[in-house]
């Protein structure tokens, strides 16, 4: 369990944190389907965002509803060559690679929302190559199956990001797309670990005698869903301290993992970055805590 997202609890580490500059948040594929999971932190000021979407009604709209510290540009990100853009008749489903036919006809669904309406012939953009991109904490990417291309010809970029949050698949929507095994060893040899998944949908096979079960109560198979991957997450005295600072911001607005947060703090403290009258504070805003104890310091006895 977690504490849900608290503006005035974020603002208040962030206070204690002091970080040089304000997080800054890569979305890649940024189509405004669904609300991000740094919108409350963009909301409140705490974030800046640098957003790709090569949709022009997408963009558009991201362009009409930006506020301070929003920066939407039409790349498409990927490994530098030509490509195929396959855009669908749901805007969401819209990618570099083929729908898969027989996922579909196994699920019984998506085959209209994923129907290609149109091809464009498109330049992809490395990561690493966009001059214009700042150095940043999280990526957030969803680019339907091409998520891999972005990894790998963005390391460079990446060594300064904390966390990744990617959609992931445990089932092919896309021919030749790399699933989650795939991406999980892509970004474990870049130094990320898979840390918890913000959603996993599953979905119900619709094949022949399937038809007759109720789809609510038959979905039996894993399908997609967003997971949150974090640089050295089982050795976190190996980042810096500004590393750590935006992790902690990250762990609490974003991904709402604020006893991971809890534990950079304490790296922070170790290293005298921040008082460990600071880190008792920051748990004393936290629900479903401890007393606090007399001496300050890490404590000793676990809660259950």
């Amino acid at each position: 369990m977690s504490a849900d997202f608290d503006a005035k609890r974020v603002e208040a580490l962030i206070g204690i944190l002091s970080p040089a500059r304000v997080t800054r948040v890569v979305d890649v594929g940024a189509n405004p389907l669904d609300v991000p999971p740094y919108a409350g932190l963009l909301k409140m000021g705490g974030c800046e965002v640098w957003g790709f979407e090569p949709q022009e009604e997408a963009l558009a709209k991201l362009r009409r509803d930006a506020g301070k510290g929003e920066h939407y540009l039409p790349h498409v990100v990927g490994d530098g060559s030509r490509g195929t853009l396959r855009v669908c008749a749901d805007s969401g489903f819209t990618s570099l690679l083929e729908p898969s036919g027989a996922t579909m006809a196994a699920l019984g669904q998506f085959k209209d929302r994923a129907k290609v309406v149109e091809r464009l012939e498109v330049e992809t953009i490395r990561l690493d190559d966009i001059a214009e991109l700042p150095e940043f904490d999280l990526l957030k990417i969803d680019v339907q199956g091409g998520e891999c291309a972005v990894f790998e010809h963005g390391q460079a970029r990446l060594t300064g990001a904390v966390t990744v949050i990617s959609e992931v698949s445990a089932l092919p929507i896309y021919e030749d797309q790399p699933l989650l095994p795939d991406q999980a060893a892509v970004l474990g040899k870049m130094g990320f670990g898979l840390h918890k998944f913000l959603f996993l949908k599953s979905f119900g096979f619709r094949s022949g005698y399937c038809n007759r079960l109720r789809r609510k109560h038959y979905r039996s198979q894993l399908g997609d869903g967003d997971a949150v991957f974090v640089r050295h997450l089982f050795g976190l005295e190996r980042l810096e301290d500004e590393a750590l600072k935006h992790l902690a911001i990250l762990a609490d607005a974003v991904f709402l993992s604020q006893d991971l947060g809890v534990a950079a703090l304490g790296v922070l403290a170790e290293r005298e970055r921040i008082r460990p009258e600071q880190v008792h504070d920051y748990i004393d805003l936290l629900p479903e805590t401890t007393q606090r104890p007399e001496r300050a310091g890490p404590d000793t006895l676990a809660a259950e």
